[in-house]
């Protein structure tokens, strides 16, 4: 599969220090082998359906995947994410 990432996830994580950056660089490339089967991840409610991977108890991953590519569109602190699920 194919890895997409929005532009504001993108941001957020050039923003994390150099080992988070790393860490969620690993989880991101482990969705390329199965989007909905490895690790933390849980398949959320919603209209469209959507994922979210928890990483390494601190940050939270959004995604969806549509044909061979999983898109990323939100990446955020996990405190953060439990504030916005289901605004998602």
């Amino acid at each position: 599969m194919r890895i997409e990432i929005e532009d504001d996830a993108k941001a957020f994580i050039r923003q994390r220090p150099d080992k988070d950056r790393r860490i969620i660089g690993e989880y991101i490339e482990r969705l390329t082998e199965h989007p909905d089967a490895q690790g933390n991840i849980k398949k959320l409610k919603t209209r469209r359906p959507r994922w979210r991977m928890h990483i390494s108890s601190k940050y939270t991953v959004f995604y969806y995947v549509v044909d061979d590519t999983v898109y990323i569109d939100h990446i955020m602190s996990q405190e953060l994410a439990h504030k916005k699920y289901g605004k998602i």
